[in-house]
């Protein structure tokens, strides 16, 4: 979609780099990419949490960029810091408002009402998945990823049951749908933060937005369609997990 796209609106072309200049830049780039090293590696380790290897990671590139890249003076990193707090500014306000706003449908069982009754419908596996994933979508569009599951995915867990859905299935498919949610308005905390870092306004960019959505869509209709996509890889290492 991407490789469509740039040919499409005929993004211009850069010559191939030579085998030297890819050496080169990757030498220069080695200490830059340890990065994700020390991000993962942690993780999996348990040297730190999430939260803390993000910290961490923070620090490390600091570090490099002062120290060993000399690329950031003093006044650079106080900008740097600044524009930091501006952008952690918008993705709070996202999610606190998200936070609110989800208190208040589990306060007052909005989910739970509005989706009484649909075990009666008789949809197959296929068309509780389609349906799964459109409320996904829709709630996604107004809550965090984490509320959203917490008070609208123990919600449709009995439906996907009900029509023998394997869980990792509801969970992939409920994953998908709402990683949409990251980049559609009102509330698509990557969106905001991609705009206030371009500093353009959210409304220049949808147009680009929905045409990158479209193969997304495609991809969230092929593992509803298709399970086995999804079940496979967890088949082929476990498969006595998913009996």
């Amino acid at each position: 979609a991407v490789h469509g796209y740039a040919k499409l609106r005929n993004y211009p072309k850069y010559p191939r780099s030579t085998f030297r200049e890819v050496v080169a830049a990757l030498a220069v780039a080695v200490p830059a990419l340890m990065t994700p090293v020390i991000i993962i590696g942690g993780k999996v380790f348990g040297w730190f949490t999430a939260t803390e290897s993000a910290a961490i990671a923070v620090l490390y590139a600091a570090v490099l960029s002062i120290f060993f890249y000399r690329e950031m003076s003093s006044r650079a990193l106080y900008d740097a810091l600044a524009d930091t707090g501006k952008l952690a500014a918008v993705a709070l306000f996202c999610v606190g408002t998200a936070s609110a706003f989800g208190w208040l449908l589990a306060y007052y069982q909005i989910p739970k009402a509005l989706l009484a009754g649909v075990g009666s419908w008789g949809m197959g596996i296929t068309g509780t998945g389609f349906f799964i994933a459109f409320c996904f979508l829709v709630v996604g569009c107004f809550l965090d990823a984490i509320p959203a599951i917490i008070i609208v995915g123990t919600i449709l867990e009995p439906l996907a049951r009900s029509v023998n859905m394997d869980p990792v299935h509801f969970a992939m498919v409920g994953i998908i749908a709402l990683a949409f949610g990251l980049v559609t308005p009102p509330y698509g905390l990557c969106l905001m933060i991609s705009c206030a870092i371009a500093k353009v306004r959210m409304v220049y960019v949808l147009k680009d937005v929905t045409i990158m959505l479209l193969p997304m869509l495609g991809v969230l209709a092929a593992t509803i369609m298709w399970p086995e996509i999804i079940l496979f890889l967890p088949q082929l290492i476990s498969p006595e997990f998913l009996k």
